[in-house]
């Protein structure tokens, strides 16, 4: 019987079979404690149903004839709802690597499981991007663009749009963990032992070793060259969950609004920094190694904030600087609205040049969804927790009249704010003419390189872009300013 990759023999004697002299050797069995596990009906229909599931070797050997190069069928597995035609010529398959989902993808050029085993899920594969090239690789609905070299780990659910210069040799090293909601732009990459979720890396910047940046959006920078790009040092961790037990602790890293012109001067967060969500940086800022930091971090050398020594009295119910924190938050889904509106006008709708980068700009414009959707649901929960502390506040008289007035009036009128939230997501706010014509220009002129298209617009150009994603970003702010405003 010629199922699956094997032709398979099946011998089932019944205990008085003497011609084949099984009855001795069937009743040892059952006499073995392992009967039960090793019993033939189970293993023969797992067997079977795994070679239904997957293609046989004269079907991957269409592919083979076809110009896919597969080293050794016999270590290759393929399950029957991959479609083979969309495995490219020029591809590489090695030896131990698992192919399942009808959305997979990979594309010509690419290397599956250089140097260790790969599990691809309903993952996408660009053109000579390089998987595995440090150990194993699992991928679940991941999108891996042009030229991206990933070395050991997991990702699921993110999105990397690729490399344009090969200044840095990878995208990821050993050990990464990519997570839902991570976005890598052009050319930013991570180290050794890196964990990512709900992040979003602007191009070029670069993650040390051995660090976890969740909840976090990094920009700023001008190009690929050492000393040009924003970069995190080895060591350091976002730590974006609170002694309350919330998460309204996203951090901006420079931002959209400048961000995006990759005109800004780089960020550069020293090596073993603590760093307490939510963050706003400014472009240009810096921090010792060891720093640990809170609050606002301007432009210039941060030393970081020390902490005082001794306990206090301190009930993690009552919530203190509320104002402050759902501002913060308000802003950060301001910038992810705006990052939105680009992808969608900028980059699907003018920068994208083929249907690969078509479906690279449309995966990651998912990745902010998944992030805007996130802010929102942990703003939500976070306001939702207010009401608990006003109670206990105002029972122990912890919190004064003020902060009492301000965290009532927040919460009464939240769920209006959050339905007009939920307006502005589904608004696309037009480009500008003038932009959207001077990025046709420069794509006839030859440039083809997303960064290179925007490096080369004009002053004029850059201006015009700015004053569009700020009036986005005001819009989001004005609505819970007018919201919170009616209530006073």
């Amino acid at each position: 019987m010629n199922l699956g990759k094997e032709r398979l023999l099946i011998i089932a004697p019944h205990a008085d079979d003497e011609v084949l002299g099984c009855f001795g050797l069937i009743n040892k069995i059952k006499k073995n404690a392992l009967y039960r596990a090793l019993r033939c009906d189970k293993l023969t229909l797992m067997f079977l149903e795994e070679s239904l599931k997957s293609y046989s070797q004269k079907d991957l050997n269409n592919l083979l004839e076809k110009g896919v190069h597969i080293p050794d069928l016999n270590l290759v597995h393929i399950t029957r709802d991959v479609q083979l035609e969309n495995i490219a010529p020029g591809s590489t398959i090695y030896p131990f690597v698992r192919i399942t989902g009808s959305k997979t993808q990979i594309h010509s050029g690419a290397r599956i499981g250089v140097r260790g085993p790969v599990i691809l899920e309903n993952s996408f594969i660009g053109e000579n991007a390089v998987i595995g090239d440090l150990g194993q690789v699992t991928l679940i609905d991941t999108v891996i663009g042009s030229k991206s070299v990933l070395g050991a780990g997991v990702a699921e659910q993110a999105v990397f749009l690729g490399k344009e210069s090969m200044v840095n040799d990878f995208t990821t090293g050993y050990g990464f963990r990519v997570r839902k909601g991570s976005l890598y732009e052009e050319d930013a990459s991570s180290a050794q032992h890196t964990d990512t979720k709900m992040t979003i890396l602007f191009p070029w910047t670069t993650l040390g070793s051995d660090i976890n940046f969740c909840d976090a959006l990094l920009s700023g920078g001008t190009g690929p060259e050492l000393g040009s790009f924003s970069e995190v040092g080895s060591g350091t961790i976002h730590f974006n969950y609170s002694i309350r037990g919330d998460k309204a602790t996203a951090s901006l890293f420079g931002d959209v609004l400048k961000g995006v012109f990759l005109d800004q001067e780089r960020l550069f967060i020293g090596g073993n920094n603590s760093l307490l969500g939510p963050v706003k940086a400014d472009f240009g800022a810096m921090t010792a190694a060891g720093a640990r930091i809170k609050g606002k971090l301007p432009k210039g050398l941060n030393y970081g904030h020390s902490l005082p020594k001794g306990t206090v009295d301190y009930d993690a119910r009552i919530f203190s600087g509320v104002s402050g924190i759902v501002n913060n938050q308000v802003n950060v889904l301001a910038e992810l609205t705006a990052l939105a509106n680009w992808y969608k006008q900028v980059r699907i709708n003018c920068a994208a040049q083929t249907p690969e980068q078509k479906f690279l700009y449309q995966a990651g414009l998912s990745m902010i969804e998944f992030n805007l959707q996130e802010r929102h649901n942990q703003l939500n929960r976070y306001v939702g927790a207010l009401e608990n502390s006003i109670r206990i506040g105002e029972k122990s008289k912890q919190l004064s009249k003020k902060v009492i007035s301000e965290q009532k009036q927040i919460l009464i009128h939240w769920p209006k704010i959050q339905a007009e939230f939920e307006k502005l997501r589904n608004i696309e706010f037009k480009i500008p003419e003038s932009l959207r014509n001077e990025l046709a220009g420069l794509q006839h002129e030859g440039t083809t390189s997303y960064t290179e298209t925007i490096k080369g617009l004009s002053q004029a150009g850059k201006q015009a872009g700015k004053t569009w994603l700020t009036e986005i970003v005001e819009d989001v702010r004005r609505v819970y300013y007018a919201g919170i405003k009616k209530g006073r």
